[in-house]
């Protein structure tokens, strides 16, 4: 074989590694200064198609390193000159080598296959010194226009993927892999059956061979952008939730301080962030506040809504104010900030330390449990007035009850009593008074866990549909006599 012919096959097909190269260094991020990339990616270049022309003076027809050789070359480098994680550079290089083999069969291949012979390039051979320079021709300018269009339109859509997933590519490169395998047993297959562009078949092959695997291309960025887009929703979701969590109370005991009384709260989202929320503070030296309440809807929108209302609930709550004047100013605020049009059910109680008295206004919440001491739980029917950020202008009206030392109030949210188990059926406030009065004895950091552990066994492998809250106040003595 002349040996011309060698050097410009073997460079024909080292320009779609050069391509693959350049492809992967314009998207990496550096790691070293320009001239030290150009020197590796030069010598790289150099041994690249030292090796190609070795190997196709020893075989013509064997693309074995022109296309695994050279790829694996481009990884390798990306690897070294690059400062991302290796599944980015990996997944990157590899995207590059699988652009520069669909532009080089679809669009190369097939181009000089239909020109070649009309143009009288290709007589008894494709390996023709008129065609190889022709076919060199064809690819400058194919991988160049693509290039360009890669940078100005591609470029950015995956360092937002690769940003999105915080640079964890890994689970993309087996596809990436087995495509750029794949086109090189297809060509080894149709090489030996010695389909090449002067063959009548090597055009519509290779044309649909490219259709697959451009199909097969789109499938993995369109998963990969998926997959970051969930990812990052994810991230998002986590860092939400932890918000959250930190702005519900969550050290207890609450207030060891105060002998007066004793309180606890759990909130068991049902989703990464949930709608309900708690919240206990004191007023002020002789009034503790306690707040449980229900935001419409799940996940972010509504955490977000529930951290207003817990703020101006809180903020609200003054000593002396009645509790209707706050939950009717509250409403009021909430619906000016309503632009999803959620709504909040809240019930908020605040007991006086020394009298015993305990100032309740309910908002379209659940009924609350009261334990009188040595008795059972029962429920205490009182009349719910509209729900939180419903309609502009509502008012609402403060009841009181009287509690004593050893009483305990027991306050949730429906996803307790609509917990639901495999046949459909609710945990219902019937269950939940038999599983109070059950554990009426225990302090409320025993009770809590108590109820929940009844509520999962009842449940069993069912998915949870809604949050699960609950807080226990219990009155133990009055403020009279302590300094």
């Amino acid at each position: 074989m002349d040996i011309k012919i060698i050097a410009l096959w073997s460079f024909a097909v080292f320009l779609a590694s050069v391509f693959s190269a350049v492809l992967t260094g314009i998207t990496l991020t550096p790691k070293y200064k320009g001239w030290v990339r150009a020197l590796v990616w030069g010598a790289g270049a150099v041994i690249g198609y030292g090796l190609s022309f070795l190997f196709y003076w020893l075989d013509l027809t064997n693309d074995a390193f022109g296309i695994l050789g050279l790829s694996a070359m481009v990884c390798i480098i990306a690897q070294i000159l690059y400062r991302d994680t290796w599944s980015t550079k990996l997944a990157v290089s590899l995207m590059g080598c699988l652009v520069g083999n669909v532009a080089t069969f679809m669009l190369c291949g097939t181009t000089d296959s239909l020109l070649a012979p009309v143009l009288g390039l290709i007589k008894a051979s494709p390996y023709e010194i008129p065609n190889l320079l022709f076919f060199i021709g064809i690819k400058a300018f194919v991988y160049l226009v693509i290039g360009l269009l890669y940078g100005l339109l591609v470029k950015k859509h995956i360092h937002a993927t690769v940003e999105a997933v915080g640079g964890k590519m890994g689970i993309f490169v087996p596809p990436l892999l087995i495509s750029v395998v794949g086109f090189y047993v297809i060509n080894l297959v149709s090489n030996n059956a010695g389909i090449y562009p002067n063959h009548p078949l090597f055009f519509p092959l290779y044309l649909t061979m490219c259709v697959i695997f451009i199909v097969e291309f789109w499938m993995i960025y369109y998963s990969v952008t998926q997959s970051a887009k969930a990812m990052k929703t994810e991230a998002e979701l986590s860092v939400a939730a932890n918000i959250q969590q930190s702005m519900l109370p969550c050290i207890f005991p609450a207030f060891p301080e105060r002998d007066e009384f004793d309180i606890y709260a759990t909130m068991d989202p049902a989703k990464e962030v949930g709608g309900d929320f708690y919240d206990f503070f004191m007023v002020d030296d002789t009034h503790v506040a306690i707040v449980v309440a229900d935001v419409s809807g799940k996940g972010v929108p509504a955490a977000l809504f529930m951290v207003i209302g817990k703020t101006l609930l809180k903020d609200h709550t003054e000593p002396g104010k009645d509790l209707g004047e706050v939950f009717s100013e509250v409403n009021e605020l909430l619906c000016e900030s309503n632009s999803e049009g959620l709504f909040i059910t809240a019930f908020e109680g605040v007991l006086d330390l020394a009298t015993g008295e305990l100032r309740y206004v309910n908002a379209g919440h659940e009924t609350p449990f009261i334990c009188k001491k040595g008795e059972n739980f029962v429920p205490h029917k009182i009349k719910p007035g509209f729900v939180l950020a419903g309609m502009e202008g509502m008012k609402y009206r403060a009841g009181t009850l009287q509690m004593e030392p050893g009483d305990k109030l027991f306050q949730y949210t429906d996803g307790v009593t609509e917990a639901t188990d495999g046949n459909n059926e609710l945990y219902g406030m019937a269950r939940l008074e038999n599983i109070l009065g059950a554990n009426a004895s225990l302090s409320p950091a025993e009770l809590l866990p108590a109820v929940k552990a009844d509520i999962d066994s009842f449940v069993g492998s069912a998915p949870q549909f809604d949050d699960i809250t609950m807080l226990c106040l219990e009155y133990k003595e009055r403020t009279e006599g302590k300094s």
